[in-house]
């Protein structure tokens, strides 16, 4: 591939990276807290101190929650690398969205710069609870199984059309995002000489239309395997009746002690 076609290059690097980050099940396997704990005690724990941190707006209560997201990677054996490139991309897009509040926002000014005080700690506190949030929702995602989670959903009595409509999403994008890569590789080895940025431009286009239409086809044949099954749209996860345990013991007093310690501060 040449180092100058941009488009095989994104192509590539971003059904890499999206592939990477729906497949990357190894987290799981690993004698860690968080693994040992019930699929849905876990959701729900998780899912209320994503509800805490949402409704804190100090940013030394963001801080201990953050703390807390870090110390739950740490006993769960999370690799340092995974965690963190979940963490860092939706902050930074945070961050340039409401960047401009430092301006906007009214109040005394920093040191005789533009910015407001007000501005910097509204944007500090923002910018910091997307990240402690994303890190949370980080944790579900790399200590429990696909599978496991539509389990503990099913166990918590979420809707069957919903666990069902997660499911089929979740398996179409694995094969939309292979469908992308088989297309970027096909178109790679159909080029021989050096694509210019002209010509890169032209066949973007023409790259996008045919996999939207090939995409569509793919959902209508997804759609026919889906009645040839009976019409239930996906697979049925089963919800699982092992006894909870003493992880999930600790995993709910350590939710609780959040809760009061930071939520009553």
């Amino acid at each position: 591939m040449s180092r100058t076609d941009l488009l095989d290059r994104t192509l590539v690097g971003l059904s890499g990276r999206a592939r990477w980050f729906l497949l990357a099940e190894d987290a799981p396997d690993r004698a860690g807290f968080l693994q040992a704990v019930a699929p849905s005690v876990k959701l729900a724990g998780l899912v209320a101190l994503v509800a805490l941190t949402v409704t804190r707006r100090d940013l030394q209560g963001v801080a201990a929650l953050a703390a807390l997201a870090g110390g739950l990677a740490l006993v769960s054996r999370v690799p340092a690398r995974a965690f963190a490139s979940r963490v860092a991309g939706p902050p930074a897009f945070a961050l340039v969205a409401v960047a401009p509040q430092t301006l906007l926002m009214g109040g005394p000014t920093l040191g005789g710069t533009p910015f407001s005080a007000a501005g910097v700690g509204y944007v500090a506190v923002f910018t910091a609870r997307v990240a402690v949030c994303v890190a949370f929702l980080s944790l579900l995602l790399l200590t429990t199984r696909f599978s496991d989670l539509l389990g503990g959903l099913a166990r918590l009595r979420a809707p069957a059309i919903a666990v069902s409509l997660l499911a089929i999403t979740y398996r179409y994008l694995l094969l939309f995002f292979a469908e992308l890569e088989r297309m970027a590789r096909a178109r790679r080895s159909r080029t021989v000489a050096e694509p210019d940025l002209r010509r890169t431009w032209r066949d973007s286009g023409n790259f996008l239309g045919t996999f939207l239409l090939r995409s569509v086809e793919r959902g209508e044949r997804v759609e026919r395997a889906a009645r040839a099954r009976g019409g239930g749209g996906g697979p049925r996860p089963t919800a699982g009746r092992t006894p909870l345990g003493r992880a999930d013991a600790a995993f709910a007093l350590v939710v609780l002690a959040a809760v009061v310690g930071v939520g009553l501060a």
